[in-house]
């Protein structure tokens, strides 16, 4: 009886250690499935994941860029305010940039152009004086930058009581006007001879004996106005600031007398870094450039294209 009890007991024991077993390697072979099914679709969610889109790289820095250097530029004294403004505007924006600007009457930088000064573009006040450099093969892609026009400018007192071209004739009144080599100061002859052409005569010699000096930029004439050395001159109506304005009178000239001037501006053919002032032509046309010619004053060509 014990010796049938303990075989019992011995067979139980065996089925117990088998189902153990069976069970531990259910357990291992279900563990060893679930980790398969994971991976497999860990590696689908990888293998269908959108290669159209990839990680976005950082944009590129607004102020760095890959031109560089030094360029000159040769522009009307008219454009003094607006460029150097224009000009510090460019170099923040790109490194290692340096545009220079000589300021001066159209018929002096022509002079200076002609007899080989250092330059990269010319911005002429008009064809006159922008021609013989198209002409000497300096030029050969001439364009227009923007119009402008005259108007009268008389002190903040205005104590001869100027309000159009014929007060400019009254006696007693002193004039300082540009001469007839500088844009303005043939304008200004234009004008003159349009108004008394309009039933107007002896008009053009009235206003002559009235000038007392002839200059060849607008800033000699600016000063003479303030200190009340002069009582009145023609100018391009851009010449007058907004701080000018504290101190001078700027008085419009109707259209059928006035005088629209073209500035002409070309890039030097032979200009020793070409991407850095095509760069600065792109700027100065552009909305920015464009902007702040028109708040000068200025018609630029590039707001009406």
């Amino acid at each position: 009886m014990l010796m049938a009890i303990g075989l019992l007991l011995n067979t139980i024991q065996s089925n117990m250690v088998w189902i153990s077993m069976k069970l531990t390697k259910s357990w291992i072979f279900a563990a060893l499935l679930v980790c398969v099914v994971l991976t497999m679709g860990m590696a689908g969610c990888i293998g269908t994941e959108n290669p159209a889109t990839p990680t976005p790289t950082p944009t590129q820095n607004t102020t760095t860029s890959d031109i560089s250097g030094e360029i000159n530029v040769f522009a009307a004294a008219s454009l003094t305010g607006v460029l150097n403004e224009l000009g510090e505007q460019f170099e923040a924006q790109h490194e290692n940039v340096e545009v220079h600007f000589n300021f001066a009457g159209s018929q002096t930088l022509k002079t200076q152009i002609l007899e080989g000064a250092d330059v990269d573009m010319y911005i002429s006040a008009n064809n006159a004086q922008f021609t013989p450099v198209v002409e000497a093969g300096l030029i050969s892609d001439p364009k227009v930058l923007l119009k402008n026009k005259l108007a009268i400018v008389v002190p903040k007192e205005n104590n001869k009581q100027i309000t159009d071209l014929a007060g400019m004739a009254e006696e007693g009144v002193v004039l300082v006007i540009g001469n007839k080599d500088v844009p303005f100061g043939q304008y200004t002859r234009d004008i003159i001879n349009k108004y008394q052409n309009d039933s107007h005569p002896g008009y053009v010699d009235a206003f002559m004996a009235n000038v007392v000096s002839e200059v060849d930029a607008v800033d000699k004439i600016k000063p003479l106005l303030i200190l009340d050395e002069a009582d009145a001159s023609l100018v391009y109506k851009s010449d007058i600031s907004k701080s000018d304005k504290e101190d001078i009178t700027l008085i419009e000239i109707p259209d059928e007398y006035n005088v629209i001037a073209d500035y002409p501006y070309g890039i030097i053919d032979d200009t020793k870094n070409r991407a850095l002032v095509e760069a600065w032509e792109a700027y100065l046309t552009g909305p920015e450039g464009t902007a702040l010619l028109l708040d000068y004053g200025f018609d630029p060509v590039s707001a009406t294209a």
